[in-house]
């Protein structure tokens, strides 16, 4: 009977770490976040000169990619679902080279500022395992590794942006400058990994499906869709203990 006993009490402290960070996110619920990124345009100019464009991988150009850098804040609901807001800052690019409108040899440059919302649902949870090995209860558990945090976010902002003609562009009737404002929606997949308690690293891809055909000052007389831009964000998540021992 003493031996049964000592045997529950060991399974309990093994299993407290685990029941107390179950409910650790309740006393983590806001985050803030900072870093960098790369920005890339899909839209009238520029482009692949190949008609087999791979449902239009073949227009990524990595020559054309810019920064960005970004901050935000996230407010988690539930364990397994987040709101976060995103200011960022970046810049766009495109030109006609090695296209199939090489010849009319378009370019422009764009700065863009984006804020926007999302709502967050992870795919993998968030956790921290630890190691259920005997043999560390007289040194405490050790940390094993982490799950890497997975979610998909949907959400809705506003971008405003200055575009710039480049080449051919500048002497153009076909330019227009006179947008300045889209509304955005964001659509994407995020990772989270936990460096420790604390601070976690963060990376997002996401689409950004706008309102308007002119991000890049002109629109195509054979254009069927307005323009898209990307935004990877790879930022630095602080987390921020909730005052309220609630949680809430």
């Amino acid at each position: 009977m003493h031996y049964l006993k000592k045997y529950f009490i060991i399974c309990f402290l093994l299993m407290l770490p685990v029941l107390s960070f179950s409910q650790r996110w309740k006393l983590q619920r806001t985050e803030v976040t900072g870093g960098i990124g790369g920005t890339h345009y899909f839209g009238d100019i520029g482009g692949t000169a190949d008609e087999n464009n791979w449902m239009g991988l073949k227009d990524i150009e990595i020559v054309n990619t810019r920064p960005n850098i970004n901050i935000g804040g996230r407010y988690r609901l539930e364990e397994d679902m987040s709101i976060k807001a995103n200011v960022v800052f970046g810049y766009l690019e495109g030109d006609d080279a090695n296209s199939k409108n090489e010849v009319r040899n378009y370019a422009f440059s764009s700065t863009v500022l984006e804020i926007s919302g999302q709502f967050e649902y992870s795919l993998i949870p968030e956790s921290i395992p630890v190691n259920f090995s005997i043999g560390n209860v007289r040194r405490g558990l050790i940390r094993s590794s982490a799950n890497l945090n997975t979610y998909v976010f949907l959400g809705l902002g506003g971008v405003f942006f200055d575009v710039k003609p480049l080449d051919d562009l500048k002497d153009s009737d076909r330019f227009d400058s006179s947008k300045s404002m889209s509304f955005v929606v964001p659509v994407g997949v995020g990772v989270k990994y936990p460096i420790n308690n604390q601070i976690h690293i963060g990376f997002e891809l996401g689409g950004r499906w706008t309102s308007t055909d002119y991000i890049d000052g002109f629109t195509s007389q054979f254009s069927k869709h307005n323009d898209i831009y990307y935004f990877t964000l790879l930022n630095v998540v602080f987390k921020i203990e909730t005052l309220n021992r609630r949680g809430f």
